[in-house]
């Protein structure tokens, strides 16, 4: 079974058995909504993957909606976390920009291959996925807006072209399934060709 939100060792001594039961049943729906799709999935199919009864899984979600909603909000926090912490200071230079740069698209990478159920669901399948893609990328303009007021890149550069150019580029990969190496590699290029273009170099 191909699960969701999986739970280390540590952070499951921790848990109760109530908790446990919540992650595991969110898991197995959002494997579920994956395959499926919501229409098509039904809390007896959720139940009879996870091994409980459909009282069980009405006590943690009032219906298939309100998990399939708290997937999908859990998905989108995510990513807003990452492009908010992705915000560049304004004394990087060099180097170092372009690592923080990398890093920042790596994170974004990682999150969208670190559960392929939740990122179907949340980035292709719901209906609020475009809506949440127009935010992200409005949340990656700010981003630039602020850095090319810190003098970190050229003026004339559209913020919200580059957050759709960003975006797009991220989509498009993700839909590979990049393995985590591929994914270092992919962070790479994609911070070369965003800082430095295809234009040879002089010289």
């Amino acid at each position: 079974m191909n699960t969701a939100l999986p739970i280390s060792a540590s952070q499951d001594k921790r848990l109760t058995k109530g908790e446990r039961t919540r992650l595991l049943l969110l898991a197995v729906a959002a494997a579920e909504f994956a395959e499926r799709g919501f229409q098509y999935t039904r809390v007896s199919d959720i139940v009879a993957r996870a091994g409980v009864t459909q009282p069980v899984f009405y006590q943690y979600f009032a219906s298939k909606q309100a998990a399939y909603d708290e997937l999908v909000g859990l998905f989108a926090q995510r990513l807003r976390q990452a492009i908010s912490q992705a915000r560049l200071p304004g004394d990087l230079q060099g180097a170092e920009l372009a690592a923080r740069i990398r890093q920042g698209v790596g994170s974004l990478l990682a999150i969208l291959q670190e559960d392929p159920n939740l990122t179907r669901i949340g980035f292709f399948q719901a209906d609020a996925a475009e809506a949440l893609k127009d935010e992200l990328v409005a949340m990656i303009a700010d981003n630039v807006r602020a850095e090319q007021q810190a003098g970190l890149f050229r003026p004339e550069i559209s913020p919200e072209w580059f957050g759709q150019s960003l975006m797009g580029i991220i989509e498009r990969f993700t839909r590979q399934s990049p393995d985590a190496a591929r994914q270092q590699a992919l962070a790479e290029f994609i911070t070369d060709l965003l800082l430095d273009g295809m234009r040879r170099r002089p010289g």
